[in-house]
């Protein structure tokens, strides 16, 4: 299996790189520098592919994670809507119970209302689900849904250390 390659931890989040696979683990606020930062990324990691090769982008929403705020959701707003049409799938794991879920799915019903058109991007019931629909888009020798399950858990062990690399 090809090792993740960590592209920015700080306390409240995490954004890691994997086959094709974008992974952002948020555990607490989410900021704007936050959203920029993974924009950045996201962009190197869909201009290292080869030429007509898409990403999958997979959000994690941790229960200890609040609501973003306005600027943060026009941010997440314009993220979505510049760079889904460079991928395969874009999903969002809402986790922490029925009105947790329903809360975030809130945030995306509200993130698409400031685009100018429909976000393409999906959610997910768990890290499981999300890992299976990314599952066929993956590189053959990346191990499959399996090995990204265990790729999103080592993302999630990153989150709270101090490390950024920027």
């Amino acid at each position: 299996m090809e090792p993740m390659k960590t592209r920015t931890v700080d306390t409240d989040h995490s954004v890691v790189t994997w086959d094709r696979v974008i992974i952002a683990v948020f555990r607490f606020a989410t900021t704007r520098e936050a959203v920029a930062d993974w924009e950045r990324i996201a962009r190197s990691f869909i201009a290292e592919q080869p030429a007509g090769q898409q990403i999958c982008c997979l959000s994690i929403v941790e229960p200890t994670s609040p609501p973003p705020g306005e600027h943060v959701r026009r941010d997440l707003s314009r993220f979505y809507r510049e760079l889904v049409p460079h991928m395969n799938a874009a999903i969002i794991v809402p986790e922490g119970g029925g009105f947790r879920a329903a809360m975030v799915r809130g945030v995306g019903i509200a993130l698409s209302t400031l685009a100018p058109r429909s976000l393409p991007f999906t959610f997910a019931e768990s890290v499981s689900a999300a890992a299976n629909r990314i599952g066929p888009h993956l590189s053959r020798s990346a191990g499959g849904a399996t090995a990204l399950v265990e790729v999103i858990e080592q993302a999630r062990a990153l989150v709270g250390r101090t490390h950024d690399s920027r």
